[in-house]
């Protein structure tokens, strides 16, 4: 690869990580148009590595990309929201299914820690770091799933996801979340699937429940 190239790549991620993290966190809103002129010189970017960033987050369920009338921040609709979870929630259950029966003991003991550090976070009413650290948890478990496949499917699914979790008042979800690592944690160490499917099948349906109780004005039709 040139560094010519390499430059270019550089540049598409650097847009593509700040406007995820812009649309997830909610700065900006569904529906908000994407003006090109505007990002480009948010980013001094030039068109080409923009319109890659674009069809890049369009994949990730962000963007919309219209024909003649640009890029604008997908919107969130009750129905697509309901749907994220459903299959969010397969394929976290295949995670467990496919990864405790291959733990050691020190796979055990390094969600331990980050649980900790989740906790600690928490506690102490630092949000962004205990948003990360849970982030952490999750990759962690995808780490050991034994299926490349599988973490790419979740990981696709993941923009979409963190953006509807945010929508939620941040104390309640992080205390279920803070279940949902507890449960994880006890069921590694007796790799103990079933109760583990069980246990965290409950808690994402509490989640989803949540998403679906939020009103209208921040979650559409």
């Amino acid at each position: 690869m040139t560094s010519v190239a390499r430059e270019h790549g550089a540049l598409r991620e650097n847009v593509v990580a700040a406007l995820r993290e812009d649309i997830i966190s909610g700065r900006l809103s569904p529906g908000e148009p994407l003006r090109t002129e505007v990002v480009m010189r948010r980013f001094g970017v030039s068109n080409s590595p923009l319109r890659e960033a674009f069809a890049q987050l369009a994949s990730e369920g962000l963007v919309v990309v219209q024909r003649n009338r640009g890029a604008s921040v997908a919107p969130i609709g009750r129905a697509s929201a309901a749907d994220v979870f459903r299959v969010g929630g397969l394929l976290l259950e295949y995670v467990l299914r496919w990864g405790l029966p291959r733990y050691v003991p020190g796979d055990a003991a390094t969600l331990r820690r980050t649980a900790l550090d989740f906790d600690l976070a928490f506690r102490s009413g630092d949000l962004t770091t205990a948003y990360a650290e849970a982030d952490r948890f999750g990759a962690q478990l995808l780490d050991r799933s034994g299926s490349l496949e599988l973490a790419h499917a979740f990981l696709a699914l993941l923009p979409q996801l963190q953006r509807l979790i945010r929508l939620l008042e941040p104390v309640g979800y992080l205390s279920l979340q803070g279940s949902l690592q507890s449960a994880v944690i006890a069921s590694a160490e007796d790799r103990d699937v079933e109760s583990a499917v069980t246990a965290v099948g409950s808690i994402w349906r509490q989640i989803a429940r949540a998403v679906d109780e939020l009103g209208d004005d921040v979650l559409g039709g």
